[in-house]
């Protein structure tokens, strides 16, 4: 009895005997401390620790009333310091916003998010207190690796420019530069990653991935559009050295494919294809073969292939992607005169939210279905309006001079629709200001309440899309 009354006493005493013994001082606006203690207890150190860092102490429960830690510390950081002592019993914590916050570690039954968030957080803090150790690159790598798994890649991105702007020389920036790319391939922000792969193969530093960059290169300024400058990078690659994979081997001959395409040798790039599909592609690969085959038959003059593999290919995308393939895959139609075809694609682009009302006017039209012939400006204003729809502003535009000579024959309906379409063209092709100017130029000779409630439901869309929302909010009152 006398034993155990001993032992008690030894981890718990009655009186509080002071065992511990630390100073807190602000050094270059950092915090640090000296801590010593042996056998102190968890509550008492801590309770002193925050009150001379004039922080609030929060998260000890019950639990830890009675853990002892014994620790030598000297002109630490204090974040570091409380770290430290708290990991030594189980613990985890942190100084955030005048908090010092205690709370228990994660164990393995802990989800993967908050694993990622406790790694994450360990990372940031090392490498704020070391943040000239050799190591730390290799922690805003580790930060990058993490939120590429948790699917933030914009915050990954992050993590690998900053790698690469605060340790330009380190051996990790060239494969950060590398990462960083691929990242806004997945964007298909195509000028930025070509920028990225631009830098790392200007690198003087050692690395082992020209190759690759220079590929990943050529795919960014095929997909810009730029196809000849891309069948000179491919002909210099493949001139270099053969590929290393099928992998490889697949991504030249896909770049390739694109580019021929680009330049008007569909011919080619369709027995590049068969190939490909041949011998290279697997099922993951369908979805791009069937983007490069939409591509190769229009640019070989087979539209209505073209059509099938538009049509195809958009069951495969979505966003974007798949209301652009389905407005080629219509449009592609209409060059064969499958006007049925072109209101299939036009019915499944409308069950998904997105109405392409030229092309179906242009379609009905062609099968007699409306109650009047189309005049030649009304069929020229509804192409005017599928290359607008399909982002080519400058065709428009040509084809919309030549409409407004006839203007005043067509009636009020059309004449909104004309508005509408040009004042989009300018936009993107002169600027807002000048479809603005457009708009109030045609407002005024349109007399039906509903078709100028249009037109300044586009003005405000515009004006909200440059950022200049007060001027939005005024147009969508019908002030332009």
């Amino acid at each position: 009895m006398k034993l155990a009354l001993a032992a008690l006493l030894l981890v718990a005493p009655q009186t509080r005997e002071l065992r511990h013994e630390l100073s807190v001082e602000l050094r270059d606006g950092e915090r640090t401390c000296t801590i010593h203690a042996d056998n102190a207890l968890l509550h008492e150190l801590m309770g002193d620790l925050a009150r001379e860092a004039e922080l609030e102490l929060q998260g000890l429960d019950a639990s830890t009333s009675r853990t002892l830690v014994s620790v030598d510390l000297r002109d630490r950081p204090l974040r570091q310091a409380v770290r430290f002592i708290a990991g030594s019993v189980g613990l985890a914590a942190e100084v955030r916003g005048g908090v010092l916050l205690l709370r228990p570690s994660f164990d393995d039954s802990a989800d993967a998010n908050a694993l990622y968030e406790a790694s994450i957080a360990v990372s940031a803090a090392t490498l704020r207190d070391f943040s000239d150790h050799e190591l730390a690159p290799q922690a805003l790598r580790d930060q990058a690796i993490i939120e590429e798994r948790r699917g933030n890649d914009a915050a990954a991105r992050a993590r690998y420019d900053e790698l690469v702007g605060r340790y330009a020389d380190s051996p990790l920036a060239n494969d950060a530069l590398f990462a960083a790319g691929n990242l806004l391939m997945r964007e298909e922000a195509w000028q930025d990653a070509a920028d990225r792969f631009s830098e790392l193969l200007r690198s003087e530093r050692e690395h082992g991935l020209e190759i690759p960059a220079r590929l990943e290169l050529a795919w960014c300024v095929v997909r810009i559009g730029q196809h000849e400058r891309a069948l000179y990078m491919i002909d210099a690659i493949d001139a270099l050295d053969s590929a290393a994979s099928r992998h490889e081997e697949l991504r030249r001959k896909q770049v390739r494919a694109r580019a021929l395409a680009g330049v008007g040798q569909g011919e080619k790039a369709l027995a590049l294809l068969d190939e490909i599909d041949t011998r290279l592609a697997g099922p993951a690969d369908r979805r791009e073969s069937l983007e490069l085959r939409a591509l190769a038959c229009a640019a070989a003059g087979q539209h209505g292939n073209a059509a099938r593999a538009w049509l195809a290919f958009s069951q495969l995308c979505e966003g974007p992607r798949r209301e652009a393939a389905l407005l080629a895959a219509a449009t592609a139609a209409l060059e064969t005169h499958d006007e049925v075809g072109a209101l299939f694609a036009a019915e499944i682009a409308r069950k998904d939210g997105v109405l392409l009302d030229g092309v179906v006017r242009e379609a009905r039209a062609a099968l007699g279905l409306d109650s009047s012939a189309a005049p030649a400006e009304s069929k020229a204003l509804e192409r005017a309006e599928r290359l607008c729809d399909g982002g080519s502003f400058a065709e428009s535009l040509k084809l919309l001079r030549g409409i407004a000579a006839q203007l005043g024959t067509l009636e009020e309906a059309a004449r909104a629709r004309f508005a509408r379409c040009h004042a989009r063209a300018l936009s993107h092709e002169v600027g807002v200001d000048a479809a603005l100017a457009h708009l109030r130029e045609h407002t005024d000779s349109i007399s039906s309440p509903e078709l100028r409630r249009e037109l300044y439901l586009l003005a405000g869309e515009l004006l909200e899309g440059a950022g200049r929302i007060d001027e939005a909010i005024e147009a969508y009152r019908g002030r332009i």
